[in-house]
């Protein structure tokens, strides 16, 4: 699918029709393993599935959430440090916070704020490439890179110095 520019694959996870996360990469073989790690952390019984139609329903959400600012919901599934997701809605569009705040907020420690980030089932629509460096640069945004995470700030109005 087209992420803004980026081709990524994607695969799914269902539960009863509901899209519980999703993982991708840049090659499907990554995608699969990324959707079905997210599966094990989060106790989703399902295995990754490619579904154009979600496809689309994924890229309608993106552009809603990246350049329109709408605040994504998550599903009711009791997802872990669950905390830590509900505290990166809050951030709005075309802002940042610290990955420091971001732990204070959750009311974690800052690496279980960490792992949980690299599990993200819901990656940019919880938008966690809103996070920067205290010193305001970029870290992480696993698996797709700093380039990807530049380009959705950038399409949101931040500006960050390279």
């Amino acid at each position: 699918m087209d992420l803004f520019g980026f081709s990524v694959a994607v695969r799914f996870l269902l539960q009863k029709g509901e899209v519980l996360a999703y993982g991708w990469h840049w090659d499907k073989a990554r995608a699969e393993r990324h959707a079905a790690a997210l599966a094990s952390h989060h106790g989703i019984p399902a295995e990754p599935a490619r579904d154009r139609g979600l496809e689309g329903w994924l890229a309608e959400r993106l552009r809603a959430v990246v350049l329109e600012g709408e605040r994504f919901s998550l599903p009711s599934h009791p997802y872990r440090d669950r905390a830590v997701y509900e505290a990166l809605l809050e951030v709005p569009r075309g802002e940042t916070l610290t990955y420091g705040e971001l732990a204070k907020r959750a009311g974690l420690p800052y690496p279980r704020v960490l792992a949980a980030l690299l599990k993200n089932p819901f990656q940019v629509l919880v938008p966690c490439h809103r996070l920067v460096t205290r010193k305001g640069t970029l870290m992480g945004f696993y698996p797709l890179g700093a380039r990807v995470k530049r380009r959705l700030l950038e399409l949101e109005g931040v500006r960050l110095e390279e």
